[in-house]
């Protein structure tokens, strides 16, 4: 009888299957590997690429800023003049708004009438003084009416007063004046001195 002894044979296969099962191993291995080292360069690549277009992005914003802010001090000197303008115009216009009031209630005043107080506070005109009688008072109220720089023109009080033996009407008017700027300004107080308005003409 012969023996055949197959141990041999079959660690020889298992040796086969451990080296196959190794090179497959050794094979998923260095793929895996492959494909790291791939994802890694691609990626470098990216923030590379992203690196780049951040710069010339941050230089193109740099470019504007110097151009952007000149136009920004531009503008903001440009809102500075038109202030100082508008500053001028007002500070004109009360400067001759005063002489212009004068001058218009000079010419308004009828004959037989005297301003004996003239003041402006807060532009609030306020007119004392002595007429004939009441058709001239009127007619003084009428014209004030139609001068472009009153507004609201009132006739605030009135009463008969006898001064020298001769019976006179006192009144006193109030009126807005509007020198075309906001707001009014102080512009004279004659405290009872007689104005220059009397004159006939």
């Amino acid at each position: 009888m012969i023996r055949i002894n197959l141990l041999p044979v079959e660690e020889a296969q298992r040796a086969a299957g451990r080296r196959q099962q190794l090179a497959i191993g050794s094979f998923v291995v260095g793929v895996a590997v492959g494909l790291l080292v791939l994802a890694h360069g691609w990626q470098s690549l990216r923030s590379a690429a992203t690196h780049h277009q951040l710069t010339r992005l941050t230089d193109q914003i740099k470019e504007i800023e110097g151009p952007y802010a000149d136009s920004l001090r531009l503008e903001q000197q440009k809102q500075e003049l038109r202030e100082k303008l508008r500053v001028i115009g007002q500070l004109e216009a009360r400067k001759v708004g005063p002489v212009r009031i004068l001058a218009d209630l000079s010419t308004a005043t009828p004959d037989k009438l005297w301003l004996t107080d003239f003041a402006d506070t807060s532009g609030t005109l306020k007119l004392t003084g002595l007429g004939a009688d009441e058709q001239t008072v009127a007619d003084f109220l009428r014209r004030l009416g139609t001068l472009p720089l009153l507004r609201n023109v009132d006739l605030d009080e009135t009463s008969q007063v006898d001064q020298d033996g001769v019976k006179l009407k006192k009144f006193v008017i109030r009126a807005q004046i509007d020198y075309g700027v906001p707001g009014g300004t102080d512009v004279a107080s004659a405290g009872g001195k007689p104005a220059a308005t009397g004159a006939s003409k």
